[in-house]
C-alpha cells in the first residue's frame, strides 16, 4: 500500500514516496549507507524482510518498489521483494537493471512493480520505467506519475488519489504541489486519501530523493530525506525535509 509520483525536468529528478503498511509491522530504520557490489547506496530497512522500498545509489539511480496486491502469490517459498530491490540497488542505470531483471526467477516473489529512474532523466528523456510481474507475466515499459497500491478497495483509492492528483497539479506540477499531495488526508475519505488511515493501517513514512543534472564542474546532488510517521502530521516542508537528508557523493560512470 504506498503512494509515489515524480518530476522530471531540466534540473534533474525528484520522487515522493509515502509507504503504507499495517500498525502490527514493525517499525523501519532510518536510511543506511550500504556497500553493495562495490556501489555505495542509501536505503531506509525493513527489520522484517532486510529489504527496502525505495534506494539511491552513487550513480544517481533510484529505485522505488511498490507491491502488487492483485496479483497471483506464485507457490512455494518466497523471497522479500525489499530484498529484491536491495539486489538491483547497485545498478547504474536503467540499461543494467534491465540486464539482471530479465535473468531473475521471479517464480519466488510475489507480484510487484518496481520504478527505476536512471540518472540521466531531464526534460528531454523523461521516461520512468516500470518492472512489472503479476505473478504469471513481468513487463518492462514506461510509466506516467503517480502511480498507487493497496489491497483495500483499489478501484475506489485509485478513483480519489487520481482525481485528487490531477486537481492539485492541473495548474502547476511543482515541488510545492506535490508535497501537498503526500500530506493530503481527507477526513472523509481516510482509506482512499494519499496519506492514508484505517483501523489496522496507516501511511508509516515519506521519503523525497532529488537528483540533479550534471552541471559544468561535473558534480550535481543526491539526496535523500526520510521522515518516519504520518506525512499528515509532520508538517512536512523543504525546511523540514533538510533536517532528515542523507547525502551521496555522485561516483564516476564507468562504460558498460
Amino acid at each position: 500500500m504506498c503512494s509515489v509520483s515524480w518530476l522530471v525536468d531540466s534540473d534533474g529528478y525528484q520522487v515522493f514516496f509515502n509507504r503504507d503498511e499495517q500498525k502490527s509491522r514493525a517499525l523501519a530504520l532510518p536510511p543506511a549507507r550500504l556497500s553493495i557490489n562495490d556501489t555505495e547506496v542509501l536505503m531506509p530497512i525493513d527489520p522484517v524482510g532486510q529489504g527496502s522500498w525505495i534506494s539511491l545509489n552513487e550513480f544517481g539511480m533510484t529505485l522505488c518498489l511498490l507491491n502488487n496486491y492483485q496479483g497471483q502469490v506464485p507457490e512455494g517459498k518466497l523471497i522479500s521483494r525489499g530484498q529484491l530491490l536491495k539486489t538491483l540497488s547497485c545498478e547504474a542505470g536503467v540499461k543494467q537493471v534491465k540486464r539482471t531483471f530479465v535473468a531473475l526467477d521471479l517464480q519466488h516473489y510475489a507480484p510487484f512493480t518496481l520504478l527505476a529512474f536512471d540518472p540521466s532523466l531531464s526534460a528531454s528523456c523523461s521516461e520512468v520505467m516500470a518492472f512489472s510481474w503479476d505473478g504469471r507475466h513481468c513487463t518492462i515499459a514506461p510509466t506516467d506519475s503517480p502511480l498507487f497500491s493497496s489491497g483495500v478497495d483499489l478501484e475506489n483509492v485509485l478513483n480519489y488519489r487520481n482525481g485528487l492528483y490531477q486537481a492539485l497539479t492541473q495548474a502547476d506540477k511543482s515541488f510545492a504541489q506535490l508535497l501537498q499531495f503526500h500530506t493530503s488526508h481527507h477526513p472523509e475519505h481516510t482509506h482512499m486519501s494519499p496519506c492514508m488511515h484505517r483501523d489496522d493501517a496507516q501511511t508509516v513514512s515519506f521519503t523525497y530523493v532529488k537528483v540533479s543534472a550534471l552541471r559544468e564542474e561535473n558534480s550535481r546532488d543526491q539526496v535523500m530525506a526520510y521522515v518516519p510517521g504520518s506525512p499528515c502530521r509532520s508538517q512536512l516542508s523543504a525546511g523540514s525535509l533538510k533536517q532528515h537528508s542523507y547525502r551521496l557523493h555522485r561516483a564516476e560512470l564507468l562504460a558498460s
